[in-house]
């Protein structure tokens, strides 16, 4: 019996029947999308082996199925197929979370024989055929730009897919999301969204064929390779969740809900949120940073209302950024530069614990420059290009992994630090393919020993300290995926707000202007993000706050206007709960200063929400007219508007009226913050 692809969901596909059956018992259309992939005739994976494609191979294989797990809201269960040629074992972990119609699942293999397996490539972790459309139905393939240091990092594009078009998508230097992970394919009546997990070198390709019918392929972009004996790799993490209808933002909200309930980070079970933290010397004394004036900035945050204190990496010794980074050891004091740290990190974690902060300290792991106490007394750790013990620790051995680990614990408990910022400088490809050159048998296995590596070392700093989050920055947003957001929060998402180190107002417009996008666009996939933003003004304040903010001005100057800042803060502590809603942007999402820049966040639960408004400076027209989302016509709602930080008593108005709402804001750039709650 040939296994075709959807058996193994079978199991899943019942479980999603009994979930989304609607009043009448019948299957919810989202049950029967994935119902296709039963009668599809290929695999929803692919690779090929000893020279065959898999689906010529593996119905001959045992095939196992476990009982599944199963609990309120997820399904899980693994199925193996065995060789018993050449003892190699494809297993499939499957979760089906059961309140959103989705499937979440990674591939591993291994070899159970006694000898090298014959050749593993081409292997795609996602390979099926989703839908048939009719020919003359449009087609969309909805996407975001990936992070890559530019002016239009995150912002959404879309590109038609007609018959006989194939849209290929290859992250660039092993960064994961230097292209966007996250895809909606959108076909009339439904479609896919697509999550890759993988935070090095991926491939993907959305194709719709002449007879209309549609496949979506992911994996590694390069994978040639023998499983040794007892060997054992895993493919990218891949989830899809399908969606009905013909309107995608259905489909991103319940991608949000999918993240709130199974993917982002929690502690203590709750989840996290960004911090409203103040970066005290990251756009001021850089590498001139010392004991001194850190405690200057942290005594000016005194009384505001910042709940977490960032210290970045200047503070590293002896030469600074970036020329020490691989200058981390044991005693973790002999990394401190005492010439400008004389009591060490550790007063500084003090200080900041003794203002009521969470301490926010950064550390760039992998990165090992030249004459660093790495580069020089563990050379073997590195991969080295160069041959000089400098270039990117390798997570994918052991006792490097160990040592960092190790290193950054100790860190965390003596500092006192409530979040790891860790950053991630270098393109990795060129130093995975340094080694893998060394064998053509073995070409993916650096990269994969060394993402899996990165995971484990997540994983058990997180283990080791429960109440510490880790921030994901990778030069800005290069390694936001699937798997990273389940281990952590990206405050930094794109380099490109770096540019406000020149201070002119220009400038941090300019941000501000980015910061709009970026969250317009990266937040229907990842729902908390934020990056560095200057200024206390509603415009640009709001501009940055995205559930959370990293304020990077220098607020110690005696005429700062701290009271404004003061109620920006508190303002944006009274928005924070409508960043777990249904998320809308009400304007087209540019990069252009002249227009307008509007978004929704809808509680459905509640029946509340708020739009945030944004008069660009160059924008003509005073007013925009907003079509809001989930509004009961027939419904009263109370509605307050807030120019600045006060908000106008509450007003009632109609759900006609607030359903097609005119906004008007007479400053240019200027903004607008409007609430509303059902009666």
């Amino acid at each position: 019996m040939i296994y075709k692809a959807c058996l193994l969901l079978g199991a899943i596909i019942l479980a999603l029947d009994f979930v989304t059956a609607n009043a009448s018992g019948e299957p919810a259309p989202e049950a029967a999308l994935l119902r296709r992939w039963e009668a599809s005739e290929e695999l929803p994976f692919s690779f090929v082996y000893r020279g065959r494609n898999a689906s010529k191979l593996i119905g001959s294989w045992k095939r196992t199925v476990q009982e599944p797990i199963i609990d309120a809201t997820e399904t899980r269960r693994t199925i193996t197929w065995n060789d018993p040629d050449t003892g190699l074992q494809v297993r499939a972990e499957l979760t089906i979370y059961t309140d959103v119609p989705s499937v979440d699942w990674t591939l591993f293999f291994s070899n159970r024989g006694a000898k090298d397996t014959p050749v593993l490539e081409q292997v795609k972790a996602l390979d099926v055929v989703v839908s048939s459309t009719k020919p003359e139905a449009p087609v969309v393939l909805h996407r975001l730009h990936g992070s890559v240091c530019a002016a239009d990092d995150w912002l959404p594009f879309d590109q038609p897919l007609p018959p006989g078009r194939r849209i290929e998508m290859v992250t660039t230097g092993g960064r994961s999301s230097s292209i966007c992970p996250f895809f909606n394919l959108h076909w009339d009546g439904g479609g896919v969204i697509t999550a890759l997990g993988w935070s090095g070198q991926w491939a993907a390709s959305v194709e719709r064929r002449e007879d209309g019918k549609l496949r979506v392929r992911a994996g590694m972009e390069r994978m040639h390779l023998k499983l040794r004996p007892g060997e054992t790799v895993r493919t990218p993490r891949i989830l899809q969740l399908y969606w009905s209808g013909n309107d995608p933002w259905e489909a991103y909200n319940l991608f949000r809900k999918m993240m709130f309930a199974h993917i982002l980070v929690r502690i203590d079970g709750k989840l996290v949120l960004p911090p409203i933290a103040q970066m005290s010397t990251s756009f001021y004394e850089l590498n001139n940073t010392n004991e001194q004036n850190v405690l200057a900035h942290l005594e000016s945050t005194k009384g505001l209302g910042f709940d977490t204190f960032w210290l970045d990496a200047y503070w590293t010794g002896p030469n600074g950024f970036p020329a020490s980074m691989g200058n981390y050891g044991f005693p973790i004091e002999r990394v401190e530069p005492k010439d400008r740290f004389p009591h060490g990190l550790k007063a500084i974690g003090d200080a900041v614990e003794k203002e009521g902060l969470k301490f926010l300290l950064w550390f760039e792991p992998e990165r090992v420059a030249p004459g660093t106490l790495i580069a020089k007394e563990h050379p073997e750790w590195v991969l080295s290009p160069a041959g000089d013990g400098s270039g990117l620790l390798d997570l994918g051995n052991p006792e490097a992994r160990k040592y960092m680990t190790d290193y950054l614990n100790a860190a965390v408990k003596a500092y006192k630090v409530s979040c790891l910022r860790i950053d991630y400088n270098l393109d990795p490809l060129p130093y995975w393919q340094f080694l893998d050159s060394k064998d053509p048998d073995r070409v993916g296995m650096t990269e994969i020993r060394y993402i899996e590596g990165l995971y484990r070392m997540w994983d058990e700093i997180r283990r080791t300290n429960p109440g510490l989050f880790i921030d994901n920055c990778a030069s800005g947003g290069r390694r936001i995926d699937l798997e990273t957001m389940a281990r952590s929060l990206p405050l930094w998402r794109s380099d490109n707000t770096c540019d406000m180190t020149d201070l002119k107002t220009e400038t941090i417009l300019q941000a501000a202007l980015k910061n709009q996008v970026m969250s317009a666009g990266l937040n229907r996939y990842v729902p908390f993000s934020t990056v560095g933003q200057m200024g206390s003004t509603p415009y640009l304040f709001r501009s940055g706050f995205n559930a959370g903010i990293a304020f990077a001005e220098d607020i110690r100057s005696k005429d700062y206007p701290r009271e404004q800042l003061r109620q920006a803060l508190a303002e944006g502590k009274r928005l924070r709960k409508y960043y777990y809603g249904n998320f809308y942007p009400l304007s087209p999402i540019t990069t252009s200063p002249k227009d307008w820049c509007v978004m929704q966040y809808h509680r459905p639960e509640k029946q509340d929400g708020m739009l945030i408004a944004f008069r660009r400076p160059e924008t003509q027209d005073a007013a925009f007219s907003a079509a809001l989302h989930e509004i009961d016509p027939a419904a009263e709602y109370d509605v307050t508007q807030a120019y600045h930080y006060d908000p106008s008593p509450p007003q009632c108005l109609r759900g006609t009226q607030l359903k097609t709402l005119t906004l008007r804001v007479e400053q240019r750039p200027g903004s607008l913050v409007v609430e509303y709650r059902k009666r």
